[in-house]
């Protein structure tokens, strides 16, 4: 019975997100996000070359507080933590993403904050760099019942950490190595599946040609997913782009990279990430409008550390702010949400409401257009690769940790 229960309300949900995408009975959706990240920790131990929110060059300037809803980055509570959750939690959502523009374990209450989010019956992944995950908060993550944890690796050997990682030092790799191993351990030992653990690389002109040692680190460490992201070029990241030529010998490495996972049995995005040319290589390869209109207001929110509440990850422009008598469900059924979301389906027609979004390097391009063709084919449009598409399974990952479960 618990099952059929389950599958009626993930359809009344997605029913609900397509009717608010639809525009019926108003730009307000029937149902919360599909998923939401909730960022706990602001502030970063770490300084990666591709950052948006901490970049190498945060050491010798102000902080980006545009990152931050142009306020001070914090830690949030754990009273604002279990208030977040159980409004969305009454708005129908189930798959939290406790990652925000910082490290969460910098948060002293992460644990405990895990262990209220599957108290509410939501399924948890937690972002991570693992630099401050201990034995003893491995151990606790485990016995939480977390479903996922993703680790922010980046790096295929502990040599080329440091060039990524600015930071850091080859030694920290390898301890973080060791607790990521201890806690893959702690699972073999208790008789459990999860946390589920998975080893995410962002690649750029730094790391690229270790993709196929990336792949085998991830195995080291117990690993049973490796996944891989092209960068976001912006400001900051221009000079680590890959050229034409260094992108081509990536193709060759990702394809023997796919080879050393299936050798060693760990499972990766591989075969999608190859198929998908990162828009800075050549302009020419994406069919259909640079800019779709967008539809990230109907299944997702981002919930910053210091109360800010971000519409997409790509805007520096807040919707509104957590603060004493407004709550989450306040500002999810808000008339400044309802402008975001009718601009953002608009697009790409201009509108003040996106004025900080950097919609034209959009990493959900494909799935906006999927959306729009799923709920609108009368209006279809071109463009998109088909393994990113919205389709019944990747509905169905936006409520789980495991597509697979």
């Amino acid at each position: 019975m618990s099952k059929i229960v389950e599958a009626t309300g993930r359809l009344r949900h997605y029913a609900g997100i397509a009717a608010g995408s639809l525009g019926l009975g108003g730009d307000t959706p029937k149902a919360g996000p599909l998923y939401a990240q909730i960022g706990i920790s602001d502030p970063c131990n770490h300084r990666c070359v591709f950052c948006w929110d901490h970049p190498p060059s945060e050491r010798e300037t102000e902080p980006l507080k545009h990152r931050f809803g142009h306020e001070r980055p914090g830690l949030m509570s754990l009273d604002t933590f279990r208030e977040v959750i159980d409004d969305l939690h009454d708005l129908g959502t189930r798959r939290i993403d406790m990652i925000g523009r910082g490290e969460p374990l910098l948060n002293k209450d992460a644990v405990e904050m895990v262990r209220y989010a599957k108290q509410r019956d939501m399924v948890l992944q937690l972002c991570t760099n693992a630099s401050r995950l201990t034995s003893d908060k491995a151990d606790g993550l485990v016995e939480a019942g977390l479903d996922r944890i993703n680790i922010s690796m980046n790096a295929g050997t502990a040599e080329n950490y440091p060039n990524v990682h600015v930071t850091e030092k080859p030694e920290d790799y390898v301890r973080m190595k060791a607790n990521l191993r201890h806690l893959s351990d702690k699972k073999l030992a208790d008789g459990v599946s999860t946390p589920r653990l998975r080893c995410s690389f962002v690649v750029n002109r730094k790391n690229y040609f270790e993709i196929e040692e990336m792949v085998r680190s991830a195995h080291e460490v117990g690993a049973e997913e490796a996944r891989f992201e092209h960068i976001v070029v912006h400001d900051l990241t221009e000079d680590i782009s890959l050229s034409r030529e260094q992108y081509d010998d990536l193709l060759e490495r990702a394809q023997q990279a796919r080879r050393v996972a299936d050798e060693v049995g760990i499972d990766t995005n591989l075969k999608a990430f190859i198929a998908t040319v990162p828009t800075y290589i050549e302009e020419e390869v994406v069919t259909g409008p640079k800019v779709p209109p967008c539809y990230v207001g109907y299944y997702f929110s981002l919930v910053l550390a210091n109360g800010t509440v971000m519409p997409c990850c790509q805007c520096n422009k807040p919707v509104d702010q957590l603060e004493e008598g407004k709550r989450f469900s306040d500002i999810w059924k808000s008339q400044k949400y309802d402008d975001f979301r009718t601009a953002a389906k608009n697009l790409p027609a201009p509108n003040d409401a996106l004025d900080q979004c950097e919609c034209d390097k959009c990493m959900l391009r494909a799935r906006n257009i999927s959306m729009h063709n799923h709920t609108r084919p009368w209006n279809r449009i071109d463009g998109g690769d088909s393994e990113q598409f919205f389709t019944l399974s990747d509905l169905i990952r936006m409520r789980k940790a495991d597509p697979d479960d």
